[in-house]
Formats: structure tokens, C-alpha cells, sequence
């Protein structure tokens, strides 16, 4: 195998793992308060800023994959 066919390979996995991680986002539905911090938000955002928002994704993964 190539490096450039193991590159395309790496570049598939980090697209795929955005998708998967922007459909998780998805599914949090607007609260009136920030996900991760729970600052008072409108009914439109779910996240205060993009900080939280990363936040919450790394403790979401690390959640959801536990180390073995």
C-alpha cells in the first residue's frame, strides 16, 4: 500500500467521524441553556460557544468510548 492510498485512507476516517459527530449534535434539540456549561441561551443554539460545543464532543467521545 502507498502512503498516498494510506492518506486517502486516514482522510475517509476523519470525513466519517465528522458526519457521525455533526448527526450527534443534531440530535440535541435547543433547550433555552448551553449543553455543556448550561449558560441561559435562546431557542435556537444549543451550544454558547464553540468551545462548549468542543467540550462537550470530547466528553461525548470519551463517554462513549471508554479506554479498554
Amino acid at each position: 500500500m502507498s502512503d498516498a492510498d494510506h492518506t486517502e485512507e486516514q482522510g475517509e476516517s476523519n470525513g466519517q467521524d465528522r458526519v457521525v459527530d455533526a448527526m450527534r449534535m443534531a440530535t440535541l434539540k435547543p433547550k433555552g441553556a448551553c449543553w455543556y456549561c448550561n449558560q441561559p441561551l435562546d431557542n435556537i443554539r444549543r451550544f454558547c460557544s464553540k468551545t462548549c460545543a468542543d467540550d462537550y464532543r470530547i466528553e461525548e467521545e470519551a463517554f462513549n468510548n471508554p479506554p479498554a
